[in-house]
């Protein structure tokens, strides 16, 4: 009578022991389950911030570009000034400087997902040309010598030709006294702007 009583105790222990065991694996399995939630969480979390940060570097090397740019846009204007037949070729290189920034800029931004931000530029004014320099140059040395009123050096009836080229004063013509001549000079030479005066003027006395 004993053996049956012993043997289903012996059964319901073994039969205990298989529950815990089960219980035991259901209860890794959830906690691997939530392992793997968490790292699919981090590793996407991580993943938009390398994504958000990679947006960003491109976004602040587009607007470095687009400012390199427009620099170098300038720079070739001002250059221009003194090489006025190259205008036309500086003013197409700038351009496409300007295009190719405002390109690059534009598909960083539509790649991160963000609106374009036009790239604008102020609106250039015609450049300068040596000629308009020499010109300008020129009528202020013009009215230092003759002047406005009766003040002027030479009187306006007085043969003085000058010519001006990067900075530099040609005179040329006749005047009556080597003292005029050398007022002349020196009228010229204090106008700002001017380097040189070649000083070709003749003396002519009536």
């Amino acid at each position: 009578m004993k053996t049956p009583f012993i043997l289903t105790v012996a059964a319901a222990a073994i039969l205990a022991v298989g529950c815990d065991q089960q219980k035991q694996a259901v209860n890794d399995r959830s906690i691997d389950s939530e392992k793997d939630n968490i790292q699919k969480t981090a590793r996407e979390a991580k993943s938009e911030v390398d994504k958000q940060a990679k947006a960003q570097k491109d976004m602040l090397e587009a607007e470095s570009k687009s400012a390199q740019a427009k620099l170098d846009a300038e720079k070739a204007r001002l250059k221009a000034e003194s090489t006025p037949d190259a205008q036309p070729k500086v003013d197409a290189a700038a351009q496409n400087i300007r295009d190719a920034a405002g390109a690059v800029g534009t598909k960083v931004q539509t790649e991160v997902g963000t609106a374009p931000n036009p790239i604008t530029t102020a609106p250039t004014t015609p450049a300068t040309t040596a000629s308009d320099v020499d010109q300008k140059l020129s009528d202020q040395v013009r009215t230092a010598i003759f002047g406005a009123t009766a003040e002027g050096i030479a009187a306006p009836s007085t043969s003085v030709q000058i010519n001006a080229s990067g900075g530099a004063i040609t005179l040329k013509g006749s005047v009556k006294t080597q003292e005029e001549k050398t007022r002349i000079e020196t009228a010229a030479k204090n106008v700002p702007g001017v380097s040189k005066v070649d000083n070709q003027l003749e003396v002519k006395a009536e």
